[in-house]
């Protein structure tokens, strides 16, 4: 009869566990002068282990020499180490591919384990899982009803078989590109925030004297703030059925496509105008110590007000512009403008034909469009003078919640925690005032 190696463990576990009843029996030892039954039952229980023993090797070295072959097969019928095949995903900074989060999630053993397994479809089940997720905090940018399939699992949302590499996503700039990253393992940064800057530096000249102020040096005007603030916990989870979660390619576009976008426009809401106050990160516009200048009436248009920002980061910031922030409603007015608005020909537009290739620019500027931006306000500012820092890379987790495991649900967390920092407030300029 055959055995597996699991049934051949467990025989022989109940071969010693009978041996081992009889010998209890006897605490000075068993031997045939004290009972030749139980003796002989014993030297026959033993018999039968060895036999179990011995087949019990031969199912082992079947299994190892089974996977050995099995998983040499598996390995060499890869690429070749040096050969990448084309997925669609962005290069990291080593130049490696990096799958998308989503994709890396229902790749992942402890997914694919629950998948196999059938605990999705027991509604009986309460099932909690976290998946670590690789890649820098940026990377994954590209009312809430819960998710469920029609007729069938998935319904509508299950998408034919597609290959990755159709998956690509390109997307504009966002003002998190802009903005330098750094990782913390703190729950707290703390930096020093300049808030002055004069420079007095000048030609000295040479001291005519042992005493007096000959030759003395200028001393410089800085004016430093500690700041301190804890990291930020952006977060958001969506309920969703276990036939749901078990369909990978509609769980891949529920998770890329809504819950990781939602957090990265958090975190862009947070450093855009973040209020300060815990758990909230200091924004740019709610920080006092940042320039600002008005549109106010007869001054010009929105982009002349953009170039005195400009003007203003560079005179009085010291700093460099590196781009113009603006919510997509003001700069539509920008970039819909004519040569002659008023005269019934009005011509071509300003910021070129609509067929124009390549990033839109302002004053020699890359321009940035977020709808964390308020209306009537736009952003000038030296972006190398801040940071993002990255204290938890975006994870996914699964879990239920009160009820949920009695109604068929999971639960989808999405969260991060970053903390933003403005070490030169004078290096932006916000206007306010747009039409």
């Amino acid at each position: 009869m055959s055995m597996s190696i699991a049934e051949a463990h467990a025989e022989i576990r109940k071969q010693y566990d009978a041996a081992a009843a009889i010998e209890n029996k006897y605490p000075n030892g068993l031997t045939a002068d004290v009972n030749h039954e139980d003796y002989a039952e014993v030297k026959r229980l033993l018999t039968e282990i060895d036999g179990l023993e011995a087949k019990l090797g031969g199912l082992e070295e079947a299994d190892a020499q089974k996977r050995r072959i099995l998983d040499n097969q598996k390995r060499l019928s890869q690429p070749a180490s040096n050969h990448r095949q084309p997925n669609g995903a962005a290069p990291d900074d080593g130049g490696a591919y990096v799958k998308s989060f989503s994709q890396q999630f229902v790749d992942s053993q402890e997914y694919k384990r629950l998948v196999d397994s059938g605990v999705l479809h027991n509604p009986s089940n309460h099932v909690e899982m976290g998946v670590k997720l690789d890649g820098k905090l940026l990377d994954f940018l590209v009312g809430k009803a819960l998710v469920y399939g029609g007729s069938g699992v998935g319904g509508p949302l299950v998408r034919p078989d597609r290959r990755t590499g159709l998956d690509m996503l390109f997307r504009p700039t966002t003002i998190l590109d802009l903005i330098p990253t750094a990782t913390t393992t703190s729950n707290t940064i703390e930096y020093w925030e300049q808030v002055s800057s004069t420079n007095n530096a000048a030609p000295v000249a040479e001291a005519t004297a042992s005493t007096g102020t000959s030759g003395t040096k200028p001393e410089s005007a800085m004016t430093w703030v500690l700041r301190s603030f804890p990291v930020a916990t952006i977060a958001e989870h969506q309920p969703v059925t276990n036939q749901m979660l078990a369909d990978a390619p509609a769980l891949q576009g529920l998770i890329e496509q809504q819950l990781m976008i939602h957090l990265a426009l958090a975190l862009e809401n947070q450093v855009i105008s973040g209020n300060g106050t815990a758990p909230n990160m200091l924004g740019i516009l709610s920080n006092t110590n940042v320039q600002a200048t008005g549109l106010g009436a007869g001054t010009g248009t929105s982009a002349d007000a953009v170039y005195h920002a400009m003007t203003q980061v560079m005179v009085t910031g010291l700093s460099n512009p590196t781009a113009s922030v603006w919510n997509p409603l003001d700069f539509e007015k920008i970039r819909l403008s004519r040569e002659s608005a008023a005269s019934a020909t009005q011509g071509g537009y300003l910021l070129g034909p609509p067929s124009a290739a390549g990033p839109t620019t302002l004053w020699g500027r890359p321009v940035v469009l977020a709808i964390g931006m308020p209306v009537g306000t736009a952003l000038v500012a030296d972006f190398t003078q801040m940071m993002l820092f990255d204290r938890e890379q975006g994870v996914i987790r699964i879990g239920t919640i009160n009820d949920d495991f009695t109604r068929n649900i999971q639960r989808i967390l999405a969260e991060l925690r970053a903390v933003f920092a403005l070490f030169r407030p004078l290096a932006a300029c916000k206007v306010t005032g747009l039409p």
